[in-house]
């Protein structure tokens, strides 16, 4: 049986506070970017053009997770998803996947656009799982892209185009 989730806006001071608080979890930290759960940057994410801003996962009639949405290139059509987090009590239940696909379902299909991309570390399994599942192809490896927890850390490059869908 598949997951069922919807998206929303996370507009709310509240609702800003959840994503920060989950962005610092102990599990979840380690594979976001240094400062990614700052509620001042996840406040800047939103107001921009649709599709993009920062994202809730509501599932069973609650906030369970988060997401950012943002334009790479307008005249291209290409988005990048980012920020993918779940509560830890809800991972295992196929969330993060319904609501990367959906997420892609309305920036493609919804809103026009041709392709959807995002970058994971290297040691960040889940996440390569996830986007795999999710339908994305894995496209390449920056080799040690990133200093990351005391050691250079590999980007996973994964994109999904619209006609993939």
């Amino acid at each position: 049986m598949a997951c069922s989730v919807t998206l929303r806006l996370a507009r709310s001071e509240e609702e800003i506070a959840f994503l920060s608080a989950l962005a610092r979890d102990p599990s979840v930290e380690p594979y976001l970017a240094p400062g990614r759960g700052d509620p001042a940057v996840l406040r800047e994410l939103n107001g921009a053009e649709p599709p993009s801003g920062l994202y809730l996962i509501d599932s069973g009639g609650s906030s369970v997770g988060g997401f950012a949405l943002g334009w790479v290139n307008r005249r291209s059509r290409i988005c990048d998803i980012s920020r993918v987090m779940v509560d830890p009590d809800s991972r295992g239940a196929g969330v993060a996947r319904a609501a990367v696909r959906l997420a892609a379902r309305t920036a493609l299909l919804e809103h026009g656009l041709h392709r959807m991309q995002t970058e994971v570390y290297g040691d960040n399994l889940p996440g390569q799982r996830l986007f795999e599942r999710a339908g994305f192809t894995r496209e390449g490896t920056r080799r040690r892209a990133y200093w990351r927890r005391d050691g250079w850390r590999d980007g996973i490059l994964y994109g999904l185009l619209a006609e993939e869908l």
